[in-house]
Parts: C-alpha cells; sequence; structure tokens
C-alpha cells in the first residue's frame, strides 16, 4: 500500500472516531503525498467542516479542482457548503457545475432541486426532481425533496409516496422516516406520528428535528411531563445556526409548562 493510501485510510478512521482534528492532519500528509487523491481530499473537507473551518474547507475544493481532480464530487460539497451558509445562488451555481457529470447527475439535480425548494419555487423543484430520478430513480435524495414539494402544495397522498418509496430504498436513512412523520403530525395523526418519530430515533438518537416532533406530538396530548423531555432533548441536540428561531421558541415553551 503506497504512503498516501495508508495515510488516506487513517485519516479516515480518524474521522469515524470522531477526531477530526488527527484526521485532517493524516489527510493533509496524505495529499502531500498525492495532491491527486480525490478521496482523501473529500474526507480532508468534511474534517475541516467538522472542526469549524468553511474557509480552509472551500480553499481545499478550490486547489482539488485547479490541481485536475475529477470536479463533480467536489462541486457538489462546494456546493453544500455555501447551501449551509445559506447562500443559495452559489449553491446553485456549484450544483450545476457537477450536473453534467453523468455519475454524479441525480444528486446535483435533487441538489439544485433542494435550491428551489428553499426559495419556495415549487415547479422549479419538481422539474428538477423529475431530472434527479431520471438521472437515478433511486435517488433518496430526490424523493424526498419531491415528498417536499408535493407537501409544500397540500399534495399529502403524492407526498407520502415519495416518502414510502425512499424509505423503501433507503430504511436505515431517518429522513424519509422523519418525512413521513412530520406528515403524519400534520393530518393529525399524532399516534403514527409518534410510532415514526421513535423509528427515526432508534436509527439516529441525537436526531433534532424528530425530538422537536415528538414534543410537539406530546403537548398537543396533553403529557407536558413528557414534552418538556422531548423539548430538552431537541435544545441538548440542535446546534446549526437555523436552528436558534425554533429553540428560542422551544425555551419559552418549557418555561409555560
Amino acid at each position: 500500500m503506497a504512503d498516501s493510501d495508508r495515510l488516506r485510510d487513517q485519516g479516515l478512521q480518524a474521522l469515524e472516531q470522531g477526531n477530526a482534528d488527527r484526521a485532517a492532519q493524516l489527510l493533509k500528509k496524505a495529499l502531500s503525498a498525492n495532491p491527486r487523491d480525490n478521496e482523501a481530499r473529500q474526507l480532508l473537507v468534511e474534517a475541516l467542516l467538522d472542526l469549524g473551518d468553511e474557509k480552509a474547507a472551500l480553499a481545499q475544493l478550490e486547489e482539488g479542482l485547479k490541481a485536475g481532480a475529477p470536479p463533480a464530487e467536489l462541486w457538489l460539497q462546494k456546493g453544500d457548503i455555501y447551501f449551509a451558509a445559506g447562500d443559495i445562488e452559489t449553491a446553485r451555481s456549484c450544483y450545476e457545475e457537477a450536473a453534467g457529470d453523468a455519475e454524479a447527475a441525480g444528486d446535483a439535480w435533487a441538489s439544485i432541486a433542494l435550491t428551489w425548494f428553499q426559495q419556495e419555487e415549487y415547479s422549479q423543484a419538481e422539474s428538477c426532481c423529475r431530472k434527479a430520478l431520471e438521472a437515478d430513480p433511486e435517488s433518496v435524495l430526490a424523493l424526498n425533496c419531491l415528498g417536499d414539494v408535493c407537501a409544500a402544495r397540500g399534495e399529502f397522498a403524492q407526498a407520502r409516496a415519495a416518502y414510502e418509496q425512499s424509505a423503501a430504498i433507503e430504511p436505515e436513512d431517518p429522513q424519509s422516516h422523519y418525512n413521513l412523520a412530520e406528515l403524519c403530525y400534520q393530518e393529525g395523526d399524532l399516534k403514527q406520528a409518534e410510532t415514526l418519530c421513535r423509528r427515526v430515533l432508534g436509527l439516529d438518537p441525537e436526531n433534532s428535528f424528530a425530538w422537536l416532533t415528538l414534543g410537539n406530538i406530546y403537548l398537543d396530548q396533553e403529557q407536558p411531563r413528557e414534552a418538556v423531555h422531548a423539548y430538552k432533548k431537541f435544545l441538548r441536540y440542535d446546534r446549526g445556526e437555523q436552528g436558534e428561531q425554533a429553540r428560542q421558541e422551544v425555551k419559552a415553551v418549557i418555561e409555560g409548562l
């Protein structure tokens, strides 16, 4: 095994163990040994993002593109960084760069769909979801986004069909089950919504959105103690900047209870 391969594997192991700092050190060494190692660069970007260094992550992606590494996955990662930062237009431009690659087209078009959905341009979002599914009929990302579009339009039967298809393709993916839980909650089926939230938490115990929905379910069922427990779990696990308003609202509800 070449030194770069060994260092990359060690970096991956460190990343999986939650040691992002150690992973970054090893992956930088792997790239020094082989600057065209696309997998090492993608892993390094993940490590840098875990460390909260978006600027360094973007710099690595730019360096990879200049080095002639296969570009599609790098463009997707770059788009994800901008999307998370709320720069939707730049994110879309990055995803569009990746869409020309046949192997990445499914993920790219699904990601473009998400940018349109974020801007409440549902027709555009649906069109891109359809393109994603043409490229990859089993794109879980596209099916979940399509379900979101249908739910936003009040087309709950179509939304359920998309989410259920996604869950059947990847039963271990918590997102599809969460989407179904939220749909059941919106339709007033609290028992099924609770069951699905529990399924999500069985797959991902730190899923803050599932804890939030579970808290809402208990509140609607006049179970304040259980609601407070779920809300506190939400506050414990939700750390994103975009969730600040929801956290403040939940804190106010807890104080009221």
